[in-house]
């Protein structure tokens, strides 16, 4: 998946073909990460209702009436609780990482779109000595903001 990221100059139109489907995948991953996200931001709803009513029946029996802060404390040193949260957690790193994919796929369909573009227009011949020190450059460049991009959203192959 990596590699995914990573254009290869000597196969532009071979790349070009491979991008659409590479972009559905990862908008599929990123749409699966946020189903799994919201299913465990809902197991957590339900958890911290199912928490407080009995609490405050547990309160109830002991003839007190909880407060807002009884009901929260229960729920909040729940270990269920505490580890639907870390999930969530973790659900939402997912999510940042698949959407990061996704859009480096954006990028990437950009990137080919010019570079196809110049090589159509003879300012960049593939694999020959031709190709300008400028594009070279633009390539970093090009290169660079994506490795950004996914370095800043956390990018894996998880």
């Amino acid at each position: 998946m990596e590699n995914d990221f990573e254009i290869n100059e000597m196969d532009l139109d071979g790349e070009l073909l491979r991008q659409p489907a590479l972009y559905d995948m990862w908008a599929r991953m990123a749409a699966r990460a946020q189903k799994e996200q919201s299913q465990i931001d809902l197991q957590r709803k339900i958890l911290k209702a199912k928490l407080y009513k009995e609490t405050k029946e547990k309160f109830e029996l002991a003839g007190k009436k909880p407060t807002g802060a009884d009901l929260e404390a229960e729920v909040r040193t729940s270990v269920e609780y505490a580890e639907l949260s870390q999930a969530l957690i973790d659900a939402e790193e997912k999510v940042g990482q698949m959407e990061a994919g996704k859009w480096a796929m954006v990028e990437k369909s950009k990137s080919l779109d010019r570079l196809c573009e110049d090589r159509d227009k003879g300012f960049f011949m593939p694999g020959s000595k031709a190709s300008s020190i400028r594009r070279q450059e633009q390539l970093k460049e090009i290169d660079k903001g994506l490795r950004e991009e996914m370095k800043s959203k956390r990018i894996n192959r998880g």
